[in-house]
Order: structure tokens, then C-alpha cells, then sequence
């Protein structure tokens, strides 16, 4: 539902006036962006039907995410957080609330001081609302007069207000010693969706007028619901696995008679139909796995994808320990005897069949045609990760890094990489904001500090597509999806610009899809036609021109921009939105169930038929990210 500026405008004024006459000038910057927002409704859906649980999980993840609120506003969704994981009886509440009090002292301000000034601003809003007010004690002389045409959001405000009881919540309460992770949060859910719930239409709250079956705000009782521990199911207190990225807490408030399958078993279907490309793909005499269904050619990318999708597939118990042991450790042995391009990094390319060079022509080659900066840092950061996870396999990890010679590839921290054409090496610099920064985390790994890389900002510019300030690089890649996905899963999440730009990436392709309808997730690889890779870029590198397909291959812009359903499932894992909900039920049907997943959705509807590597791997990784996370 829209609403016009205007009025928005009108409540933000009101609210600042009310601020003007309190002694801790609370700024309660972006209310009405927070309570216009689809997963705040949601969160206050389930809160009132009591499921507290992931109530708290989308409250929590709202106050970190959300952009364009102040401290004071994302403090007090992390006390709606707090407040329904306390009524669980969740030791998250601690988390959110040390997050919620740090957001106040950021302000200079206490909950106490939020709480006693929002809670006399509503009321005066709503006397205002109302009909002519008194003036009375404790009441500002700006809010006595005539009727006030507030927009809905104030009302949401209001009867969230009332409904968590936040007048009077002090703290957590001491004792929480339950703890589930967010698999067990969202099937507990599952589990009862056959259960009536009862959905709070969404224009409920809105002073005056009423729509029909709207739930009347005098008639909630201030404080939630009774509270409930819910009991963990017995399969999960036994193996307590987490896929579960993808549940629908909409989907869950507008539930049927028929009772859907678990997040768990969604998200592990899918990480088995991806790992049927890699049963289908293995290269017994390497180890190695083809980039492209039944083409033996692969990137050093891809093999680096191949080992974290032997990771994944072994965490999700889709493999045994023997069978992970036998692939991985035949596939390390190959990368550890395979030939170097000048005896020095691995090629851009190799035949996986045998191992062997391969060049632009992918026909085999005894010198090589380069390397490509990027690729390694991949395939070196999943030989750190292995090697961590998995012991055993720390010499071979290691001697597989010494045997390059990585004088080159980093340097005057700098990342390279280097091409061959007509028989002379050119070398370029990888800079900017992606694969580039990246690269750079990966390598730091190997105490190889890419510094001059890492401190991307200056190459930065910025765009506002949507209403959204979109980051580009002033010269570098154009900004896509992949590399920001992997930076996030791979080296976690923090409350730092970098996760704020890269949250920005992800909300201008939602705000693409509202505004169009055209399914956005946008990547980079191959396509089922010519010129059979290219990439879908947001923004192009200077800015210049957005949504475009762009290719090495091609001068021009290609009428295939798609979306990707590797993305889409990168995205879902980190972000469980209800687009990135939405992304993941319109591409998990592009899959043969022998094959594995399909590349994507065009723009015109067609789909990218093309099986790889790469969007088998992403989901595989995106699965395991899910389960742990």
C-alpha cells in the first residue's frame, strides 16, 4: 500500500513538534518508513497470533537492516525484538536488547527517555485525532485544537504500541535459557500452519474510518497474549539442522487447511537437486567437476565453488564422510600436481577431464593464457576453509599454496591479473567494489594485504535508482549480485557501510520488481545462447546506465537480462524477505530433478536453460549458510 508524501510528511512533522516541547529531543526519524514496511506487518502478524519466536527474528533483522531510520527508531524495533523472544522465553532477547540500548547511548538517550516521549507523542497524536483536546497536564499547547488527518502509519504505530505493551516493558526479564536457531524457530512454525490463525488486516490501526473486519484498537488488551514455550520437535532436538532460510512468515499468516513442507526440507531438496550436477559432472581421473553440464572445461572460479559445494554437501549430510573424504582428497591431489601458467599461478582455464591447461580456444595448451586475480583468491579462500573445517586436509592445503609463486599477483597491494595476446603478457590491476574487494578479504587469509584494494572508497561513486542511493564504481566492474552475496556469507555480517551499500544493492532489485514486476536477482555467467556469457548488471562501471545485460563478447547491450536462481537463493539465505521469498518460489521449479538447476528467468519470460557449475554450487553454499546461520 502507498501513501502520498504528503501525508507522511504531515505525521513526521507532527512527531518532530511533539519533540521540540520534551526535554530529551528523542529524533524519531523514518517511523513512518518502519511501520509502511511488509515485515513489520508481518512481524505483527505473528506476534498477535502468538508466535513470538520469529516475530523476533523479523524484528531483529528489521532494526539491523533497515535504512533511513535514526538510533532512537531502530532501538525500539530492537525492543519489540526483545520484547517477543522474552515472551518465547528465548535467550535471544539479550542479544537485541544489548543492540537496542547501544542504539539509545548512540543518541544520548535511554529507553526510559524513548519510551516516556514516543508514548506521550502517540497519545497526543491520537487525542488530536480524535476530536478537539483539553489542554491538560502533561500535554503540549501544539496539540490542542481542531482534528488532525493523520495518515495511517501513526495508527499502525499505535496499535503496535499497545499490543507489545511497550507503555510500561522496563527490560528482559532474567533467566532465559532457551535457545533455538532460526531452523527451529521457522519448522516449529511449519508445524502447526494447519492450526486458524487470526490476520491482522494490514490498514488496521488507521485513526477514523474503519475497513471492515479491521480489529478495533480500543479492543486490544495492552501486553501480549499469554505466553507460550513452544516445545522443540523431536526430529530436531535429535539433528538440529538449519536450511530454513526460505520460510514465508506471510505465507504462514495467510495459511490454508493444507499443511506445506518444512522450511528444512524445501531448502534440503534443493541443495540435493544441486548436487545431482555435481554427480553428474565428476571427473573420476581428477576430481575436478566441468563448469558446463557434460563440458569438461572449467574456471579456477569453479573450482573453487566445487570445494565449497563438497563442503556444503558433506555439512548437509547429502554425502558420507568417506565419500567427502575420497572427492575432496583426490581433488586437492590434482591441485597440488596440476600444471601453473609460467610455473607460477594457476591457468584461467583447465580441461577438466585431465587437468591440463586449456586456452581461449578450451583446447589443450602446454603455456598457457594467464591468470585471473579473482579466481585464485576463490579457489585459496575455500583452501582455508577446508583446511579449517577439515584437518586432515591442512598439509595439502598448504602445500598447494606454496608451490605458487604469488609475487605477482599481489602487488604494491594490488591485486592482478594477467593476459596473453600475441605472445606478450598484459597486466592490469583489479580495483573497485566487488570482486575486486572480495579478492582482496580472501587473500588477507593468506597474509597476502591487498590493502590498496580493501580501501575501495575512493573509487566509489553513488546513484539513486528507486529512490534508493545505489553505489557504482567510478572505474571497475559493474555492480551485479554475486560477489556481495559471497562477501556476506562467507566473511559474515557486520554493522558496517560495507553491509549497508550491499543491503542497498539488494533493495534496489526489490524496488525493480515493484515497480516493473520483472523478477530481479542480477548475475553474472553463462546463458544457454550467444554470446553464452555475460552479465546483468544494476549499474554499469561509471554509472552510466542501469539494468543492462552487457557482455565481453559483445559491443552492445543484449535483450537477456535475467534473474538468477543462484542468486536468488544467496539472497534468500541471508536476507528471508518477502521478495527474496518470492524469488525463490518463482525459480525453484527451473530444475531438471537429474540435472540440477537451471541458470535463471529472462526478462520476457524464456528460460535461461543453461545447468552450471556455479548456480549449483551458490545453492549448495547458500543451504549450508542457511543452517548455520
Amino acid at each position: 500500500m502507498m501513501f502520498k508524501p504528503l501525508r507522511v510528511s504531515l505525521f513526521v512533522l507532527l512527531m518532530f513538534t511533539a519533540s521540540a516541547f520534551h526535554p530529551a529531543h528523542a529524533a524519531f526519524d523514518g517511523l513512518g518508513q518502519l511501520v509502511s514496511s511488509p515485515t513489520f506487518a508481518e512481524a505483527v502478524v505473528l506476534y498477535k497470533n502468538g508466535k513470538y519466536d520469529p516475530a523476533a527474528l523479523l524484528l531483529d533483522d528489521l532494526a539491523r537492516n533497515l535504512r533511513g531510520i535514526s538510533p532512537e527508531v531502530s532501538g525500539l524495533v530492537f525492543v519489540m525484538a526483545s520484547h517477543a523472544a522474552e515472551n518465547a522465553g528465548n535467550a535471544r532477547a539479550y542479544e537485541s536488547w544489548g543492540m537496542a540500548t547501544a542504539r539509545f547511548a548512540r543518541a544520548g538517550m535511554s529507553w526510559q527517555q524513548v519510551r516516556s516521549t514516543l508514548d506521550q507523542q502517540l497519545e497526543m497524536a491520537r487525542l488530536g485525532a480524535s476530536g478537539p483536546a483539553a489542554v491538560g497536564a502533561g500535554q503540549s499547547p501544539g496539540f490542542a485544537g481542531p482534528a488532525v488527518n493523520l495518515p495511517p502509519e501513526a495508527g499502525r504505530l499505535s496499535t503496535a504500541w499497545k499490543l507489545f505493551g511497550l507503555k510500561h516493558y522496563k527490560r528482559p526479564s532474567p533467566g532465559l535459557r532457551r535457545e533455538m536457531t532460526a531452523d527451529q524457530i521457522w519448522n516449529e512454525m511449519d508445524g502447526g500452519a494447519e492450526a486458524p490463525v487470526t490476520v491482522i488486516p494490514y490498514s488496521e490501526g488507521v485513526w477514523g474510518q474503519q475497513e471492515p473486519g479491521a480489529i478495533n484498537e480500543q479492543d486490544i488488551v495492552e501486553g501480549p497474549p499469554p505466553r507460550r514455550t513452544p516445545s522443540v520437535p523431536a526430529h530436531l532436538r535429535d539433528v538440529p539442522h538449519d536450511h530454513s532460510g526460505a520460510a514465508a512468515a506471510a505465507s504462514y499468516a495467510a495459511s490454508t487447511q493444507r499443511k506445506k513442507p518444512t522450511v528444512s526440507e524445501q531448502y534440503l531438496r534443493s541443495a540435493r537437486i544441486a548436487w545431482k550436477y555435481f554427480q553428474r559432472n565428476y571427473q573420476p581421473a581428477t576430481g575436478l567437476y566441468n563448469g558446463l553440464d557434460l563440458y569438461a572445461v572449467t574456471t579456477v572460479w569453479e573450482i573453487g565453488t566445487s570445494l565449497a559445494a563438497l563442503n556444503a554437501a558433506h555439512h548437509l549430510e547429502i554425502i558420507t564422510d568417506a565419500e567427502f573424504k575420497q572427492r575432496t582428497g583426490l581433488m586437492l591431489q590434482t591441485l597440488s600436481s596440476m600444471d601453473l601458467y609460467n610455473n607460477e599461478l594457476p591457468n584461467r582455464l583447465y580441461l577438466a577431464n585431465s587437468a591440463r591447461m586449456a586456452g581461449e580456444d578450451q583446447k589443450p595448451t602446454s603455456t598457457g593464457i594467464g591468470w585471473n586475480g579473482p579466481d585464485i583468491a576463490r579457489l585459496l579462500l575455500w583452501l582455508k576453509k577446508t583446511a579449517g573445517k577439515h584437518p586432515e586436509f591442512k598439509p595439502i592445503c598448504d602445500k598447494i599454496f606454496l608451490r605458487l609463486r604469488t609475487e605477482r599477483l599481489v602487488k604494491d597491494a594490488n591485486i592482478t591479473s594477467l593476459s596473453v595476446y600475441l605472445n606478450k603478457e598484459k597486466i592490469e590491476n583489479e580495483t573497485g567494489f566487488g570482486l575486486p574487494s572480495y579478492a582482496a578479504e580472501a587473500l588477507k587469509l593468506w597474509e597476502l594485504d591487498a590493502w590498496r584494494v580493501r580501501d575501495y572508497r575512493p573509487q566509489l561513486g553513488s546513484k539513486s535508482i528507486y529512490g534508493i542511493n545505489v553505489p557504482f564504481n567510478k572505474s571497475g566492474p559493474a555492480i551485479s549480485s554475486t560477489p556481495f552475496t559471497l562477501l556476506l556469507m562467507e566473511f559474515g555480517r557486520t554493522d558496517t557501510e560495507q553491509d549497508r551499500m550491499i543491503r542497498s544493492i539488494y533493495e534496489v532489485q526489490a524496488a525493480r520488481y515493484q515497480k516493473t514486476g520483472k523478477l530481479t536477482a542480477a548475475d553474472a555467467g553463462r546463458i544457454d545462447r550467444s554470446p553464452w556469457r555475460a552479465q546483468s548488471a544494476i549499474i554499469t562501471s561509471s554509472g552510466k546506465n542501469e539494468w543492462q545485460c552487457l557482455s565481453p563478447y559483445s559491443d552492445k547491450q543484449l535483450p537477456l537480462f535475467w534473474a538468477s536462481t543462484a542468486t536468488a537463493f544467496c539472497w534468500d539465505a541471508l536476507y528471508n524477505t518477502a521478495y527474496t521469498r518470492k524469488l525463490v518460489q518463482e525459480l525453484t521449479p527451473l530444475h531438471d530433478k537429474n540435472k540440477g538447476f537451471m541458470a535463471g528467468k529472462y526478462d520476457n519470460g524464456e528460460t535461461n536453460k543453461a545447468i552450471t557449475l556455479e548456480t549449483n554450487g551458490l545453492i549448495l553454499e547458500a543451504a549450508m549458510y542457511r543452517r548455520n546461520r
